[in-house]
């Protein structure tokens, strides 16, 4: 039979044996046991060189100041006599320990001729005698279920895995691989598989342990199976550290790490406006919950400078055509552009406070709430806290008041917290006590937590906290910022005080009401309030929704959240009787408005060419691209007239921002169809002439992508017919009615 042939039956009978003992879900569980201690040396991080000798020095000591014992190196041909063995040397005359992962060419990879195998071998003999017993670990090959990125298949993989075990193993070298990425069992059991039958099973099992493709680092994997599968299989980080484990175990080696990780800024910024802020915070949540599995040895994090993935920010432009992860190779900006992320503060805060620590309590819970509880090497208590994306919940829930006051409080990035703690979110808070404290609530009460309030959202901004709201008849959320006393500003807010204090200015009165008032605790501070109103129909309908007013809550804090403008939320009221169709209340921070959008439409529709000093092309091009953007991040707005869309300005530029969202549809799974955002877009434009009305749209295609199609006028001319026809109608039924009064 070929060789490969052989191979590939092989593979598929170790597999199908794999899923019939049934690792891949009913062994092994996705919470965390306490009991495990996190090795000082459980940290690492991916370098690589630059042409300038003065990155060697600058990488050393920030590795020096994350607190870092272990860094990894991608090694090549090419790298011998060039810039990376300078730094190799460097790292190595620095105490350093090294994992190094020797890398063939891609080319050489993909073929891996005759030829290409001998240049392995002298590649192997040459790092051999000269780094053999210098370095920590060698790692042979890289990512080789991703040929477009390695140049190898599975089976020239092992090839490679073959001669590096005859050169290298006699010379007492521990040996590492396959270094599969991303969490690819099946992968991992054909080449384990195939080195144990080789005589050769790496001493240290390596992988890629991603989750980014489900976002958050918590988050069961639903591209496993599918999303129907999700909640049976439960595959988080948790259990796919130990069904790797059990398959490293299975094939002669107990010893796993992750040798890459790292969220993309990239990516993130697809999900929130704040991408470094969520890197930071989801580098700990990843790190806190690897280093409690039992099930990982240590996890490289890397690239430690890259423009896109790293900790340090380069500067640079692009990125290489191989990925980092697969072959970190250079770093490409100049030393002066490079930037110190917050990532990189989270890293050194993390790294600090578990190393040496003992995990004696943790839930991470399907619900949202992870809590975890470690005694440090220091001799104190720990505490570590966040929830899920959106979730809030009141730290009085778990510790008493003097417990909160009497802790050392820092944030992901070590930074001491100085407002009172309210509340644990999403981004991560570490207390610290000198004596163990003992938690109101036991491990299963706290899994049973529900971090959304009342299924609320809640943002993220600079220190501002939250504290939910449940007091007799009424129930919501109130956000503090620094300085404020949430409990007294909850307390000036309720709907009793917002209806008795004096109106400064009604907005608008009629299905629902708008006004102003002075802020209770702040006499220079102007805010809104909305009071919503069930009627006819809709006494019925809201019955099955949340609030009016928890949905413009929800919908500014997420719109905010995406970098698309909304009146900064405060508060919002509901009761808990009937919540939909009783009167509920919506607080937000007043917008000193230069002009509406409608104002200004109109006056151009009058002929004007241009509007309060701004031309006409300006404002219409503002409109357009806050809109296509607000679409673009998934947003619908179904009430954007041009009254709900506000116009300020600085510096002669304009900012628009979208007000009564309280409809607005969010997080729509396949984006917003061309057809949709032209029926959101029929309101914006109704006030202008068709010239205008063209132009508006042709400006919004632009940012689109694509152009106005003229068939789209048949819509909005109809949308026209449609507002006419309900204007004439609402004249001569309130004719009649006041000939019949």
């Amino acid at each position: 039979m070929n060789p490969r042939i052989h191979y590939y039956f092989r593979s598929a009978k170790n597999i199908s044996h794999s899923i019939l003992k049934s690792r891949f879900w009913a062994v092994h569980s996705p919470q965390i046991q306490p009991g495990v201690t996190v090795e000082n040396d459980f940290f690492g991080i991916n370098i690589a060189p630059a042409a300038d000798p003065l990155v060697d020095d600058f990488i050393i000591e920030r590795c020096q100041e994350l607190g870092l014992q272990h860094v990894r190196m991608n090694f090549t041909y090419d790298s011998l006599d060039g810039h990376a063995e300078r730094l190799l040397q460097k790292v190595i005359a620095a105490d350093f320990k090294v994992l190094l992962d020797l890398i063939p060419p891609f080319e050489d990879a993909k073929t891996f001729t005759m030829a290409a195998q001998q240049r392995w071998v002298d590649f192997l003999n040459t790092i051999a005698e000269k780094y053999g017993d210098k370095v920590m670990c060698i790692e042979i090959g890289s990512t080789p279920n991703r040929g477009r990125w390695s140049g190898f298949e599975p089976a020239d993989y092992l090839i490679a895995w073959r001669i590096a075990n005859e050169q290298l193993k006699p010379l007492g070298i521990t040996l590492a691989g396959p270094n599969v990425s991303d969490f690819e069992p099946l992968c991992s059991i054909q080449l384990l598989s195939e080195m144990q039958l080789q005589g050769n099973a790496p001493d240290i099992y390596t992988n890629n342990l991603f989750v980014e493709r489900v976002i958050q680092p918590e988050a069961f994997d639903h591209r496993v199976l599918g999303k129907a599968m999700t909640k049976v299989m439960k595959l988080n980080l948790v259990k796919k550290a130990r069904v790797l484990k059990a398959i490293g175990h299975d094939y002669g080696v107990d010893n796993i790490i992750c040798t890459y990780k790292c969220w993309s800024s990239k990516r993130l910024r697809r999900w929130s406006v704040t991408p470094e802020r969520k890197k930071s915070d989801y580098l700990i949540r990843y790190l806190v919950i690897a280093a409690t599995t039992g099930a990982l040895g240590k996890v490289y994090w890397g690239p430690l400078i890259c423009s896109r993935d790293g900790l340090i920010n380069d500067g640079s432009t692009g990125y290489p055509v191989i990925d980092n992860v697969t072959f970190y190779k250079q770093i490409r900006g100049d030393i002066s552009d490079f930037e110190i992320r917050e990532a990189f503060y989270a890293y050194a805060n993390i790294i600090k406070l578990l190393s040496g620590a003992t995990c004696i309590q943790a839930v991470n819970a399907d619900k949202g709430l992870h809590h975890f509880i470690f005694d440090t090497k220091e001799g104190k208590q720990l505490h570590i806290a966040w929830t899920t994306d959106r979730g809030c919940i009141d730290a009085e829930r778990l510790y008493t008041r003097a417990q909160l006051d009497g802790s050392q409080a820092v944030d992901a990035l070590g930074e001491v917290i100085e407002d009172e703690i309210l509340s644990i979110t999403e981004r991560p808070i570490f207390l610290q006590f000198d004596q163990p404290e003992s938690l109101k609530l036991n491990d299963q009460e706290m899994a049973e937590i529900e971090p959304q309030s009342q299924g609320a959202v809640f943002g993220i901004m600079d220190k501002v906290r939250f504290i939910s709201w449940a007091e007799g008849k009424w129930r919501g959320a109130v956000a503090a910022k620094p300085g404020e006393d949430a409990g007294a500003k909850a307390q000036a807010l309720l709907p009793d005080q917002l209806l008795s204090a004096t109106q400064l200015s009604v907005h608008r009165d009629q299905r629902n009401k708008v006004w102003s008032i002075q802020h209770p605790l702040d006499q220079n501070d102007t805010i809104v309030v909305k009071e919503n109103r069930a009627q006819g129909i809709k006494k019925f309908t809201y019955r099955f929704k949340a609030s009016k007013g928890q949905r413009h809550w929800d919908n500014a804090w997420e719109m905010l959240r995406r970098g698309v403008k909304s009146p900064t939320p405060i508060a919002y009221f509901e009761q808990t009787e009937n919540t939909g169709i009783t009167h509920n209340y919506y607080v937000c921070e007043y917008v000193d408005a230069a002009f509406s959008v409608r104002q200004a439409f109109t006056a151009f529709g009058e002929g004007q060419e241009s509007f309060k000093g701004f031309s006409k092309e300006k404002i219409i091009k503002a409109v357009a691209d806050f809109s296509c953007n607000m679409h673009d991040e998934k947003i619908i707005h179904h009430d954007l007239t041009g009254g709900n869309l506000l116009v300020t300005t600085e510096n002669d530029e304009i900012n628009i921002t979208a007000i009564d969202i309280g409809r607005a549809s969010i997080n729509m799974k396949d984006g917003v169809t061309e057809r949709q955002r032209l029926l959101d877009l029929m309101r914006c434009c109704y006030k202008l002439n068709w010239p205008n009305r063209e132009l508006f749209m042709d400006y919004y295609f632009v940012a689109y992508g694509g152009k106005f199609s003229h068939r789209w006028k048949t819509s909005l001319s109809y949308y026209d017919w449609k507002l006419r026809t309900k204007k004439k109608l609402k004249r001569i039924l309130k004719g009649k009615w006041k000939k019949a009064k």
